[in-house]
């Protein structure tokens, strides 16, 4: 404390606090099935190699799709020197991950997803009041407002439509969630560097599993290219005005019986995005007190 220096004696206040961060994932699980139509030949959370000789390589996949870079908005509020309570606005730029791939004589692909949203943050500030370096928890729940997962899906295939003629397939996924409801925290310290404005540094973790709700192919291309004259051509049949319903629309559910219906979202078992992180954040605080 003698450090630190001597302890406020400030009544209630307002305060808004806004950084940038970075985080890096943890917790690693198996990742998502991004395929359920089964056009790249992807088994979930492998990276397959196919050698020549028909020796195959098996690498196991795992980890959240938790890392990335983030945007935070803060309001809180003193009750007193040492207990606050705050809401916090939180940004998502998450990382690309690979989650799935496959390289073998015949078919190269790659299933890539990232995240993208706002979460939102509740949480209870508690410090000891140092008038200089003032360390501080936080410590609350983190509930997904808004965004979607992206998954982008490539896959080559060689001589697929005859000699010389290989075939590209480009697909683009996005997955909307349910009502999920994970925890968050951080530890950290605040430094005054003019009335009211202190800089702060923490450290912060979260622990959050998404539940998904629906699923829709946004983007399915067939190109064929001919290497021997160069030209390229879409593959009648194969695009995304030829899925049927039921291979573009995807509804996630605990207990489901299928009915096969063409013309209607397939149902499938529910899946859960796992998000968890931890990571650094830097910004300024602003009190709105005396």
């Amino acid at each position: 404390m003698a450090l630190a220096g001597s302890t406020k004696s400030n009544a209630q206040e307002f305060y808004i606090r806004g950084g940038l961060g970075l985080v890096t994932e943890s917790g690693k699980t198996e990742f998502n099935n991004a395929d359920p139509n089964g056009l790249t030949g992807i088994t979930q959370s492998t990276d397959v190699t196919v050698g020549a000789d028909g020796s195959t390589r098996v690498k196991s996949l795992s980890g959240t799709l938790g890392g990335g870079f983030k945007g935070n908005v803060t309001l809180g509020y003193m009750f007193n020197p040492y207990v606050g309570a705050e809401v916090g606005f939180n940004y998502f730029d998450g990382d690309k991950r690979t989650i799935g791939k496959l390289n073998s004589p015949e078919m190269q692909s790659q299933e890539v997803a990232y995240l993208q949203g706002l979460d939102i943050m509740p949480a209870v500030y508690l410090t000891p009041a140092f008038a200089k370096l003032n360390p501080y928890a936080r410590i609350g729940l983190l509930i997904p407002a808004a965004g979607k997962l992206h998954i982008e899906t490539t896959a080559n295939a060689s001589d697929a439509i005859g000699p010389g003629t290989d075939v590209r397939v480009e697909a683009e996924t996005e997955v909307e969630s349910r009502f999920s409801v994970g925890f968050a925290g951080a530890l950290g310290v605040t430094y005054p560097i003019g009335k009211n404005l202190h800089v702060f540094g923490e450290v912060e973790f979260k622990n959050l599993s998404i539940k998904s709700k629906s699923a829709e192919i946004k983007k399915y291309e067939t190109i064929a290219n001919n290497s021997a004259t160069g030209v390229s051509f879409p593959v009648p049949g194969q695009q995304l005005a030829d899925l049927p319903e039921n291979e573009k629309k995807f509804e996630f559910e605990d207990s489901y019986t299928d009915n096969g219906d063409p013309n209607a979202p397939r149902k499938i078992p529910t899946q859960y995005v796992n998000v968890g992180g931890i990571g650094v954040n830097i910004g300024i605080r602003y009190s709105f007190g005396k």
